[in-house]
């Protein structure tokens, strides 16, 4: 019905371009808050956006909260966290699965090609986690993370 020359041919995709991923607004894990500039909710770039998911990642038990369930067929967050206090656990399953699952995470985030890196140790505050986040643009996040808390 309409002329081949009004048809626009499909965009291709590159390499290097450029994922939207929304507005996300600066969030201060320490005090628990969103940072304001005035009354205005700061922006995030980029590289902000991509820490404030792994944060929200590791942070976040899965099956908890009713926001991260509604809809979705995967649950969102670490179910890691009901192994936490259990001492009967060896430690090398512990770390691979606590891996396994933040990988999976992590690579669903259309900004994140890899992770790699991945050290994690027992402490008597916590199971200290560091790994290296590799961005679509080639950048590298280094992550340090304490997960849970004395009873690991």
């Amino acid at each position: 019905m309409f002329p081949s020359a009004f048809i626009e041919p499909a965009a291709e995709t590159t390499e290097n371009e450029v994922t939207d991923t929304g507005v996300d607004f600066f969030f201060d894990y320490e005090t628990g808050q969103h940072i304001m500039k005035g009354s205005v909710l700061n922006e995030c770039g980029d590289l902000r956006k991509v820490r404030q998911y792994v944060q929200n990642v590791l942070r976040t038990p899965s099956n908890v909260y009713k926001d991260y369930i509604k809809g979705e067929t995967e649950a969102f967050g670490l179910s890691i966290y009901k192994y936490i206090g259990e001492r009967n656990l060896p430690m090398g399953y512990i770390n691979s699965e606590l891996k396994r699952e933040v990988t999976e995470h992590l690579l669903k985030h259309p900004m994140i090609n890899e992770v790699k890196d991945w050290k994690a140790e027992r402490e008597k505050r916590g199971l200290n986690i560091e790994f290296t986040v590799v961005l679509n643009n080639g950048e590298e996040l280094e992550i340090s993370h304490t997960a849970g808390g004395a009873d690991v």
